[in-house]
């Protein structure tokens, strides 16, 4: 009997395949003879212990090839490893079922689970898995440059060259000294700094753990056979050592582009692991601050506060107060050409398309106008001059209608492109008035492109009472937000409101729509989540102070999650809710502070069932939901492991150049903190200001005096001469100094002056209007109305001057009160007029002229204004916000357009960051 050879050690991992010992390498019981046959009976008839003893004895006096033949054969008793023995296709369907964390972990097992763990179509299934997507189109263009500079493969080669040292020339041997250098640990760290930063990638990206052992491959890379290359030709040693780095090599980072491939073509592995850095930085807060204009080109930048932005990766279009539209290069933060101009009020609402197929930009302003505009070069194509009858808050549009909302409580949708009268995308229920609806129609039954298609308006049943504020679109569904406190869905074919939507206590200014959710923010402070399909609310968001004014959100599952999936999530849920109610658990309190649930799926928190989506709205791994609000805050939600929506992020707009702010308030804001200056100090300058209000006050009423004596005089004059000709003169309302001065009178005195102005602003008697009267007893009832308005004038001088006379007297926040300090009075407690009754040397601009303040209170009844903390300027309200994979920009009640650039600085995630498609 011959033994054969036994198995070589492949410690490198290179050449041929390393793989289990096949059976013909060890004995059989038919290869022995008959008395090791019997031996061997005699073997497996001893107990295990005994056994276990003699085969140790055995196995201790082989030699070392032999020990190791025998363990190789063990392993193949006791291990199956797949990837030996099931083909690569096979192999890939089941590691395409692993997390990207646990296709890392499979990574580690062995070369050939590297090799197939690594796999380009995994991790494409991977990326799209999170939710995300990027430009195919984008991608082809880079790797068509790379193809023509042809550099993919000589950045590559480069590389290889630095790891591997070729370029010490003359020398065959390396050193003994250098054989035991850090050279290896060296060369690991050239290949892991590539977009390395630090531990906490290690559970992102696609890289080896710093233990792995093929890192020993790496550290071999200095081996003689490779040291001969620099005796060959240059372009002969480039050709070897790329092919020894893509057959030897075993990356522990991913590179841009795909090894062992003769075509330039982008690393998917890559691409996931950029991605999910950028994703990383948003939740770590890890980001670039950058302002439009740029300090030193200030004179680019809008010269009033600007109202809406949109951006992509290359440009951002802004709209402002100062009627201009500005793109900008985001590149390099300059203006692009120079302002569109066509608006004649502030501009409030846009959005742009800049492909080359669309090259659109479509703006609405307060003048009423529907504007479009050519995105490359500028010129206007339409002016819709009629497009509503008040102010445009809000637009949309897709590839096919542009959806508007207005202050005159109305839904627009027009047509993007011209169509057929038997175009599907004409809704039918207009089809009976075509002509009547759309406009001319021509011979050939064409319908002009930008035409009016429906419209929902608030008179019809369902319709809006107050300012539509917001819209969105998704399909054939139109969903508007107004300052009636509701959210109503359209169908644009059938011109049908759908379903209405309430929950929130005060005025809608902003919705999202992915067709699955909506999203709102509103005057009551809270951002809610709706089921589109139910109407129920399935979280409320409680952390902002003020108006929430805009928001957008991303779930990052429309494509990874079916909607039977997500329902049957929802179903688990309430399943889950009913059963903890058999078990005892109360009935949560529903209508109250303490209902109300930010995504929580406990059973004691939540506040619906039977809903299509599940608490909190569902969502991917990386969904966030970004607010902007009147609190000058910027918040960042993402969801916690229960469910909760958490803000992981504020930003706030500190820091950025603000417009001038009112001097009094300043005053005021430094008084109610004088207690880090000394309270006397602060106690002093308060009542200086006091002082002036009252004076100004006590003018003021004297003035009133004054004027109503000059009337009086007048209509006397008017009765002497028999109201032949009526008074010689012009009788002048009471002057109203809280408005004509600047000052802001307090809430409860504000609708008084408004009605006596108007009341009091009598027009010149005719004697035709009143038959039944005389012209002396008609002057003479004009005589007491007038003086009766102004004695309510005087009155409510009088109440202004005692107002602030408490307020004197109450202590000021955050300081103790005097010994021996009246109490306010009654109506007063725990409130500080005096900032409504300061004088404005320069009065605060409004939101916008036709801004939709209003809208956002109740039509019939105003909210009560929250209280301001005191010394807190409100300049940098947030109007408008939008965020990319890369990118959040943000604008403000101020000329300054502010953005975060969450690439912090990184050029491979700025570059992976312009490739991304951000999603709903």
């Amino acid at each position: 009997m011959q033994r054969q050879p036994p198995h070589q050690l492949d410690e490198g991992y290179e050449g041929e395949e390393t793989r289990s010992q096949s059976e013909s390498d060890v004995f059989s019981p038919s290869d022995m003879n008959p008395t090791t046959q019997h031996l061997l009976a005699l073997l497996l008839a001893l107990p295990v212990e005994q056994r276990r003893h003699i085969l140790e004895a055995g196995i201790s006096s082989l030699s070392s090839t032999d020990k190791i033949a025998v363990g190789k054969y063990c392993s193949t008793l006791t291990h199956f490893d797949p990837v030996h023995y099931l083909p690569a296709e096979l192999m890939l369907a089941v590691l395409s079922y692993l997390s990207p964390q646990d296709l890392l972990t499979a990574s580690r097992v062995s070369l050939e689970w590297r090799q197939r763990s690594r796999d380009e179509k995994l991790w494409r299934i991977c990326f799209a898995q999170e939710g995300w997507v990027m430009d195919r189109g984008k991608l082809d263009a880079y790797e068509e440059r790379a193809r023509a500079r042809r550099s993919w493969r000589g950045a590559e080669v480069g590389e290889a060259l630095v790891r591997q040292g070729v370029q010490r020339r003359g020398s065959k041997k390396r050193k003994t000294e250098e054989a035991f250098s850090s050279e290896g640990e060296a060369a690991v760290d050239a290949m892991t700094r590539h977009g390395s930063h630090g531990s906490e990638d290690s559970m992102e990206g696609v890289q080896g753990a710093t233990h792995d052992p093929d890192t020993a491959v790496v550290r071999a890379s200095a081996s003689p056979s490779r040291q001969h290359t620099d005796e060959r030709s240059p372009s002969h040693a480039l050709a070897s050592i790329y092919q020894s780095h893509a057959e030897r090599f075993v990356p522990l980072e991913p590179e841009l582009w795909r090894p062992n491939v003769s075509d330039a073509r982008l690393s998917w592995p890559y691409l996931y692991k950029q991605r999910a850095r950028l994703e990383k930085n948003w939740e770590m807060g890890r980001h670039k601050r950058f302002q439009l204009p740029l300090v030193e080109h200030a004179d680019e930048g809008h010269l009033e506060c600007v109202y809406a932005v949109q951006h992509t990766s290359k440009h951002l279009v802004s709209g402002s107060r100062d009627r201009t539209i500005r793109i900008w290069d985001l590149n390099t933060c300059r203006l692009k050409g120079q302002p569109l101009r066509g608006h004649d009020a502030s501009v409030l609402c846009l959005q742009f398309d800049e492909r080359p197929e669309h090259d659109i930009i479509v703006s609405g302003g307060s003048d009423n106008y529907v504007i479009i505009w050519k995105f490359s070069t500028g010129e206007i194509l339409k002016k819709m001059e009629e497009a509503h009858t008040e102010s445009v808050l809000n637009l949309r549009f897709d590839d096919r209608y542009i959806v508007t909302c207005s202050k005159d409580k109305s839904v627009r949708v027009f047509s993007r492109r011209a169509l057929h009268k038997s175009d599907p995308l004409v809704p039918t229920h207009i089809l009976p008035s075509l002509e009547e609806t759309c406009g001319a129609i021509d011979a050939r039954g064409m319908i002009a492109e930008f035409s009016l298609l429906t419209v929902f308006m608030g008179t019809q049943v369902g319709g809006h009472q107050a300012a539509v504020n917001a819209v969105q679109i998704c399909g054939d569904v139109v969903i508007s937000a107004s300052g009636d406190r509701m959210i109503k869905s359209w169908s644009i074919d059938s011109g049908k409101l759908l379903r209405t939507f309430s929950g929130h206590t005060k005025g809608i200014a902003c919705v999202q729509f992915d067709g699955r959710r909506i999203v709102s923010g509103s005057s009551d402070n809270t951002v809610r989540i709706f089921d589109s399909s139910t109407g129920a609310e399935v979280a409320c968001l409680t952390q902002h102070e003020s108006l929430v004014r805009t928001i957008q959100a991303r779930f990052g599952d429309l494509n990874t999650v079916t909607d039977a999936e997500l329902e049957d999530e929802a179903n688990q849920a309430s399943q889950d809710f009913f059963h903890a109610l058999e078990n005892g658990m109360a009935m949560p309190r529903c209508g109250t502070r303490h209902g109300r649930n930010a995504g929580s799926r406990r059973p004691e928190d939540m506040t619906a069932t039977g809903t299509k989506v599940p608490p909190g709205g569902g969502g991917g791994k990386w969904a966030k939901i970004v607010s902007g609000s009147y609190d000058e805050t910027i918040m960042i939600w993402k969801r916690d492991r229960v469910g909760d929506w958490k803000v992981v992020q504020r930003l706030d707009m500190d820091g950025v150049p603000k417009p001038p702010v009112n001097t009094a308030r300043r005053r005021v804001g430094a008084a109610g903190a004088g207690q880090a200056g000394g309270q006397g100090q602060g106690q002093q300058q308060l009542q200086q200001i006091v002082g002036h209000a009252v004076a100004q006050t006590q003018n003021l009423a004297q003035q009133s005096i004054q004027q109503a004596q000059g009337n009086i005089a007048l209509l006397q004059q008017g009765m002497q001469q028999g109201g032949a000709g009526g008074a010689q003169g012009t009788l002048h309302p009471p002057h109203t100094p809280f408005t004509a001065q600047g000052i802001t009178a307090p809430s409860n005195f504000q609708a008084f002056l408004a009605q006596e102005a108007t009341s009091t602003a009598l027009p010149p008697h005719r004697p035709e209007d009143h038959p039944d009267l005389s012209p002396v007893d008609l002057i003479s009832q004009q005589l007491q109305a007038h003086a009766a308005a102004h004695h309510q004038t005087l009155l409510a001088h009088q109440a202004a001057e005692a107002q602030v006379q408490a307020y004197l007297q109450a202590p000021l926040p955050g300081l103790p009160a005097a010994h021996g300090t009246q109490a306010q009075a009654p109506g007063l407690q725990g409130q500080h007029p005096l900032p409504h009754l300061l004088p404005h040397p320069h009065p605060q601009q409004p939101l916008a002229p036709h801004q939709p303040q209003p809208a956002f209170q109740q039509p019939q009844q105003l909210a009560p204004q929250q209280p301001q903390h005191q010394g807190h300027r409100e300049t940098n309200r947030v109007f408008k916000l939008q965020f990319d994979a890369r990118r959040l920009v943000a604008c403000s009640q101020n000329r300054v357009i502010v953005g975060w650039d969450f690439a912090n600085g990184d050029k491979e995630l700025e570059r992976v960051g312009g490739w991304c498609v951000e999603t709903a």
